[in-house]
């Protein structure tokens, strides 16, 4: 093999690499909606709690700059169940974003202040009439 087609070979098995990584890059969040309303959903013991949702779906996103119903549901977590003094108004600033930071940390998470699927089945949610409790969601 001569070594104008050995360079051009291990060229072109070096964009493929790089495109294969850069497919990788992102995906998962990607893939998961925003969050933009709330739900009641079954929790671990068989209660029920209120949970941010993107229409039914429980596995989504929330970050600092959304707003709505399903800020709210995580707001009132944060506050009933970890002792935060958050503003319920469905804004999701700094507070809310640092609020996240400090029960992500609480349960053992990457506390990156995003909300998605693995910090809605770490954290708590508010029980009425019960206390605090998990929900176990799809992925």
């Amino acid at each position: 093999m001569s070594m104008r087609r050995l360079a051009l070979g291990l060229a072109a098995l070096a964009t493929a690499a790089a495109s294969v990584t850069a497919v990788g890059t992102g995906t998962a969040h990607a893939a998961t909606p925003t969050c933009n309303t709330a739900i009641s959903y079954t929790t671990v013991h068989g209660f029920t709690a209120t949970i941010p949702s993107a229409g039914g779906n429980v596995s989504c996103l929330l970050a600092r700059g959304n707003n709505g119903s399903a800020v709210k549901a995580l707001q009132s977590a944060l506050n009933d169940c970890y002792g935060e003094n958050l503003v319920k108004d469905g804004i999701f600033g700094a507070g809310t974003q640092a609020a996240l930071r400090r029960a992500q940390s609480d349960e053992g998470q990457t506390a990156d202040g995003v909300y998605g699927p693995r910090t809605r089945d770490a954290i708590h949610w508010r029980v009425p009439g019960f206390a605090c409790d998990r929900v176990n969601g799809p992925g």
